[in-house]
Order: C-alpha cells, then structure tokens, then sequence
C-alpha cells in the first residue's frame, strides 16, 4: 500500500503538481528518456512523474509558481522546512542536505495497481545518484536500521518493511532497484518494479514510448494511463454492468493510452493529456457565459440533445424493454423521442452561493423547438398539481415574459424547484427566484474577469467547465471546513487559488483535454 511516509520526500516529489522541489537541489543534465517507468511494471493503471531537478525556463516557471502558491520568494526552502517538520513530528526527524540532497536524482515517478476502496496499491520510484545513501535514508525515514528489520531479497534485490507501518499483507516495503532507483510500496507491488526492471516494464512498451515522445521535452511532470486498465484497477468500486456499458460507449479507445504533460508559469499550473483513436466534437456550450456572475460552478453540454441521442443509440442494447420505454414516453409526452432529443440544444448548469441559505442553481436548456417544450412544460405542472402530495405549486412572474411555475416542498427539497420557459430558453432551477436568476441576471459570467482569464486558457479548445475556488472555500467554510486541523493547516496555500477550467477537443485524430489551475 503506498502510505505517506517514505516518505515525506516520494510525498513532495510526486503529490504536488508542479516540481515540488524546484530550487531545492542542483540540476542539470539530461534524464533518460522514460525516467523512472523503466521500474514500472507495463500493466500499471496509473503512471505518474515528475522532474525534481528542473532547469532553465522549466525550473523558472515552476519557481514562480510555487513563489505564489507557498508564499515565499525562495519555495524551495520552505519545502525543505515542511518536509524537515513533517519527519521530526514523525520521530524520525531528516535534515535535507545530509539525508537528501547527496542522492536524490533527476525524477520521481509513482504507480498505482489497484485502487481498493480502503486504500491504494502501488509503489513510489524515485531516482537516486547514490544508492547507498538513499537506502541510509529510507532506514532513517521509517526508524530502520540496516539490520532491523531484518533485510529481505527478491530475485537479487534487498528490501526491509517499514516498522512505521502497519504489519500485515499491504505493510509498507522498501529498496533500491539496480543501483538506480529507491522504491517504496507494498510488497507484491515492489516485486512488480524489480521484475520491470528486469524486462518489460512501462518504459519498454512501445505505446508507451509513442506516447510520452509526442510531449513536452521540458515538461515538469507526465501522466499516463491506459484507460482500461484504470477501470479494471477500481474493481469492486466499478462493477461489471458498468463496465460493459462504458466498454459500449467507448469502444476500443478505453484500449488506447492517455498520456499528459505537466507545465507551469507564475499564473498556472496547466496539464494537456491526448489520448484514445478518434477525435471528439465537444463544442463550447454557447450558455456558458450567460450564467449569473456569481456562480462558481459553470458546467456546459454543447448540443445537449446530440450527446443525449449518442448515449441512448449506444445504451439502448442495455436498457431492459427499451422499446416499450420509448413507446411510453411518445404516448405520455405525444412526441417522439427523436424529437424531444431534438429540441435539446447547448445547455449548462451552474451553482452559486457560500452559505447552505443562499445556495442556488439551476440547468438552462436552448430550445430548438419552443412550442414542444412548453407544451411539455404545461403538462408537467399540471401532472404535479393533480398529484396534491408535492404540495405548494403556483405559477411564476417572470419579468421578461414566458411561463413556470415553482414547487416548495421541503420534503422535497431543502429550497423551492422552479421550473420555467422564456422563448428559446428552459429553465430547472434550485432556490427561489432561480429562474429569474438564471434568464435576466443582473451581470453575466463572461462580465467577471476571473472567467474570462480563465476563458482564454482554454480558448481553442473551448471551456467545458469553469470553477471558481474562493466561493467554495466560503462554502465550505461556512460548513465548518474552519473546525478542521486539516483545513486551516492548508488553508494559506489554497488562498493561492484562484480557478480551474477545463476544456477539450481533438488533437491529429485524437481527443484532447486541457485542464488550468489559475493560482493568485
């Protein structure tokens, strides 16, 4: 099981996004080409890595991140603090310079093999320039010595279980491989690195080498994945009607490798992954700006009722008596299902709010046929006041003209449903006078600079979903996150955030996605 210990070092190398230890160490020279995933076993579900020891315009960049996010003009000193704490809190207190420096390599990968619903198997690698002394380290680490516990061997590797761990068939293990790198997992997965590192490992798989030659040489850190074998590694928490859906939709792509790279400046932390062996039409969903100028959630569908009509053509085979499903809704709605996926065109949900008080939202829908729609719209709230037991249905007022009407029934929801139409536009909203909201807001998401900063990031690709971090932190907040050791402990770093964005589309016949991190 891969534990947060070996610790604070594999933690900071591999869990921050971006070259966590940037200024800590000299730097210089060239990596092989597939760095650590030459101990990576070529099943792995989830390969990551990054380059500790960046240079030139990368290791720049990724200072001028870190410089904001850790609030400091020297990122790596402060680094090296935390870890330095974080391992004297721990018993075994570390010193950067002797312990670490003297042997720490140019990249540290991590991979995963499984993903139970308790914890998470796989391993740590990192690159070491001196084995010996990344060994003395791991011992120190972990309260070892280097004959307590008593060394262990696997086909001419030594590894000693970490007494900090908790004994059992996922405690903690750890080695050097080759004299090249320190590995640090449970043992079934520190067998499966010696066993790469002997042949046929990630680094030796030709998908693989396509992939990563096909990135950023100067990124700062690398995703990969094969998509299949990500779900297969969820296991129970993914089950086999499941599967077998998604297998439907996605075809031979979940057998195609999803590779990204990491990069950074003073103002993001952005990954672009491609992947799969087609193209996608994902278009801009023309909604999205639209939305009211405090939402901190904007989610867009472009042509929702093309990806609606997609997901039906490739489920239909699934759905026990689909044709008698469709029959009923023709008879019920008197339309047929070509026709209401028809009248479905860019949608978009977003949420506002940072109190449970305030808390409001709603989906906007354009509608390609408005005299379908409101007529369905009447027949629904007339269904829903013959019902009598969802209480409070009366019509709205909307200021723009159209029709709606809202249902307040706490035993439905905590906050009244509206349901609305104005002209080409459908509206489901959560809280009072979302509706209203939603049509006529007093100022627009595309008014907020922080949307259209973020906007830019993803322009060519087009946004599919923007967040917005200060109103959630409020929001959380406001719920008691305040209360949390854990929470106010991180809480300086995350005021470093500003939005996340993220948008895709196709890159030479494959599908791309592009994901921001503005920081402040």
């Amino acid at each position: 099981m891969i534990r947060v210990r070996v610790q604070s070092l594999l933690l900071a190398c591999v869990a921050l996004p971006a070259a966590i230890l940037a200024g800590c160490g000299g730097g210089g020279g060239s990596s092989p080409d597939v760095g650590p995933a030459a101990a990576v076993p070529a099943s792995a579900a989830l390969y990551l890595d990054a380059t500790v020891k960046p240079t030139g315009t990368a290791r720049s960049d990724a200072n001028a991140a870190l410089s904001k996010i850790m609030k400091t003009p020297d990122p790596g000193a402060k680094i090296i603090s935390l870890i330095e704490g974080q391992s004297k809190a721990d018993g075994h207190p570390i010193n950067y310079q002797q312990d670490i420096a003297p042997w720490l390599g140019q990249k540290a990968g991590v991979f995963f093999t499984s993903f139970g619903q308790t914890a998470q198997h796989g391993a740590a690698v990192v690159e070491t320039d001196n084995a010996a002394a990344s060994l003395a380290f791991a011992q120190k680490a972990s309260g070892a010595t280097a004959t307590n516990p008593a060394p262990q061997t696997y086909k001419g590797a030594s590894y000693q279980t970490d007494p900090s761990s908790s004994p059992g068939p996922d405690q903690t293990v750890f080695g050097t491989v080759d004299n090249k790198y320190l590995i640090e997992g449970d043992l079934t997965a520190f067998k499966a690195a010696v066993d790469a590192s002997k042949g046929d490992s990630l680094g030796d798989d030709g998908d693989f080498e396509d992939a990563i030659g096909g990135l950023p040489s100067d990124r700062l850190g690398t995703l990969y994945t094969v998509p299949k074998n990500f779900i297969d590694a969820l296991g129970a928490q993914f089950g086999p009607q499941q599967q077998q859906q998604l297998e439907q939709v996605a075809g031979d792509s979940l057998d195609k490798p999803v590779a990204g790279a990491l990069a950074a400046n003073a103002d993001s932390i952005q990954i672009d992954a491609t992947g799969g062996s087609s193209g996608v039409d994902t278009p801009e969903s023309s909604l999205i700006g639209d939305v009211p100028s405090q939402s901190w959630l904007a989610l867009g569908i472009g042509n929702l009722g093309d990806t609606v009509k997609r997901t039906v053509d490739q489920l239909k085979d699934q759905i026990p008596n689909f044709d008698a499903i469709v029959q009923q809704i023709q008879s019920t709605t008197g339309s047929s299902l070509d026709q209401l996926e028809g009248s479905l065109g860019d949608s978009v949900l977003y949420v506002e709010g940072t109190t449970q008080s305030t808390l409001a939202g709603a989906l906007i829908v354009h509608t390609n046929n408005a005299d379908l729609t409101g007529r369905l719209l009447g027949q629904l709230e007339g269904l829903f006041q013959l019902g009598g037991s969802t209480g409070g249905v009366k019509p709205l007022k909307l200021s723009g003209g159209g029709t709606g009407f809202q249902i307040d029934n706490r035993s439905v929801a905590p906050r009244p449903v509206e349901i609305a139409q104005q002209r080409d536009k459908l509206v489901i909203g959560y809280g009072a006078g979302s509706a209203e909201q939603s049509l006529t807001p007093a100022q627009k998401l595309s008014d907020s600079p922080t949307f259209s900063t973020a906007h830019s990031q993803v322009s060519s690709l087009g946004t599919d979903l923007f967040l917005a971090f200060p109103q959630v932190f409020s929001l959380a907040e406001s719920s008691g996150a305040k209360s949390d050791p854990g929470y106010r402990q991180a809480k300086p770093y995350l005021d470093s955030l500003s939005y996340l964005v993220t948008g895709s589309g196709s890159k030479d016949d494959q599908a791309e996605i592009k994901a921001v991190l503005g920081i402040k």
